[in-house]
């Protein structure tokens, strides 16, 4: 039953002891700067790790971009020895429908072949070719109309 008040009165001795030398104070001062550095290599880690990841993800970026610009190409250049399907006016225009695929620079009022009926997300469009411009590219279907005659 003495044993337990005769362990924590050593406890206490040697902590006076270590607090009158001073190399609990330096114990803990040891502790602390392995911390910190142990804190800083984990910072430095993982930002090493997000500009890697970031990285990669503009590279993916990129590659997606061209490819998709690529394949728009392939298609556009097959496009413009299509058959016309019907010819059409354009109704509305948006300039804020910007994408490496649609046709931009028509207004309301200009003449488009339609050379392409097609689903693309959640939308129809129209693979049209301005009659003015020669330019190709999708088009809201909505936002075309069968010209008459």
């Amino acid at each position: 039953a003495d044993s337990t008040p005769h362990q924590a009165r050593e406890m206490w001795s040697r902590l006076a002891a270590a607090h009158t030398s001073g190399s609990l104070y330096l114990g803990l001062s040891a502790a602390s700067a392995a911390s910190a550095g142990a804190l800083y290599l984990i910072q430095s880690q993982e930002a090493e790790d997000r500009r890697r990841v970031d990285h990669e993800l503009v590279r993916m970026r990129v590659e997606a971009k061209r490819k998709a610009t690529a394949e728009t190409e392939e298609t556009l250049a097959r496009l413009r020895a299509a058959p016309v399907l019907w010819d059409g006016i354009v109704t509305r225009c948006d300039p804020s429908l910007v994408g490496h695929a649609m046709l931009t620079g028509s207004k309301p009022g200009s003449a488009v072949e339609v050379l392409e009926e097609r689903t693309v997300g959640e939308g129809s469009y129209y693979t049209v070719r301005d009659v003015e411009t020669g330019k190709v590219g999708l088009h809201p279907a909505s936002w075309v109309e069968r010209a008459e005659g």
